[in-house]
């Protein structure tokens, strides 16, 4: 069915009784929006196999944004026509950012964003050398760690373009990290984790300090509380879509006196929002913000995912089984993973409410002390 798509007739069509229906814009060969008995999503159709692609659900996603975002898309899919196309490095990067900005979560897009304009390469992709590459990697990132996100970045953007049939090859495919990863295993003890949490909780309405609170209190991880959204937020839980959660399911996490406590301070007044209305500015200077708070507690070096671990090892303390703890953590694998997985459906809220509220007894215990 075709029409002419504008904000008021999209804002006007109708939800089906039962099924899907499809209105395809007339001003954009290949867009529609789709309508189902629940909701509407803006699509595009593309290739000779004429698939689908859903670009986002109204009225998240503006008509205008979503018509920008469908010709984008096109435009990429339709260098698959000209495959042997010679790119320079830094236009076929623009080209790869456009199609992650279709596909990828915000945090995914800004890293990878960050290591291919920090490492300069320039000259026809298909010139590039592996030594070049590596000597970029070496001479525009300092720490070990960065090195290895910035090869990792690289390697999946030659990915791409291999797929995308700009490169016969990945000059990279052979290769591993520059650096050997060490798991880490930092546990916070109790004094740690009483003197972080008391000094965070004394600079409630910081932004920064309010996330390490919250990261403390509910196990999660840090990007879930750090865009955190006020609908998200019901009585006494936090309820995550499964858009944002890392592994793609949905997620309910019952929160203790404290967590609520200090989500009602931070929603007490102007001065004290979480934020903009919690997430509607990112947050940013994770960095800078974790070397200020090491330096000011004058704790030993510690990582915000650290805290998930710490909330784990504690939680084992406190006699609380594993798959109740996995459930807290939102882990898909582990002691319910597999067949017992598909047909196991039970939500054990009610298990995990009695575990954080054992986790917030410990935390008032520990303060008090």
């Amino acid at each position: 069915m075709k029409m002419r798509l504008t904000d008021l007739s999209v804002k006007k069509l109708k939800s089906p009784t039962s099924g899907q229906v499809t209105h395809w814009d007339e001003v954009t060969p290949g867009f529609g929006i789709r309508c189902s008995t629940k909701s509407k999503s803006y699509v595009v159709m593309y290739g000779e196999r004429r698939l689908l692609k859903t670009l986002g659900r109204y009225p998240a996603l503006s008509l205008a944004e979503a018509r920008k975002r469908a010709k984008l898309f096109m435009a990429t899919e339709a260098s698959l026509e000209t495959p042997n196309q010679e790119y320079d490095f830094e236009d076929l990067v623009e080209v790869y950012l456009e199609d992650c900005r279709l596909r990828l979560r915000g945090n995914t897009l800004q890293g990878y964003s960050l290591y291919l304009k920090q490492v300069k390469l320039s000259g026809r992709i298909s010139q590039i050398t592996q030594g070049e590459i590596l000597r970029a990697i070496e001479r525009y990132t300092k720490s070990p760690s960065s090195q290895n996100y910035a090869f990792t970045t690289l390697k999946v953007f030659f990915n791409w373009a291999v797929k995308r049939q700009h490169l016969t090859s990945n000059p990279l495919s052979v290769l591993g990290r520059p650096h050997k990863s060490q798991s880490r295993e930092r546990v916070l003890c109790d004094e740690e984790l009483k003197l972080l949490l008391r000094y965070t909780l004394m600079h409630q309405g910081d932004r920064f300090h309010d996330i390490v609170s919250l990261l403390i209190m509910t196990g999660q991880r840090r990007g879930e509380i750090a865009d955190l959204q006020w609908s998200e937020v019901e009585t006494d839980t936090l309820v995550f879509s499964r858009n944002r959660t890392k592994n793609k399911r949905a997620h309910t996490v019952p929160l203790g006196s404290q967590a609520i406590e200090l989500l009602h301070y931070i929603d007490g007044g102007e001065v004290h929002v979480f934020g903009t209305a919690l997430s509607d500015v990112p947050f940013s200077g994770w960095s800078r913000a974790q070397r200020r708070l090491v330096k000011e507690t004058g704790l030993a070096h510690f990582t915000l995912h650290d805290l998930r671990r710490t909330f784990a090892t504690n939680q084992a303390r406190l006699g609380t089984p594993i798959h109740v703890t996995e459930k807290l953590l939102n882990h898909i694998s582990g002691t319910i993973s597999g067949v017992a997985a598909v047909y196991n459906r039970h939500s054990y809220l009610d298990e995990m409410r009695a575990a954080v509220a054992a986790h917030d007894e410990y935390l008032t215990d520990l303060l008090a002390t």
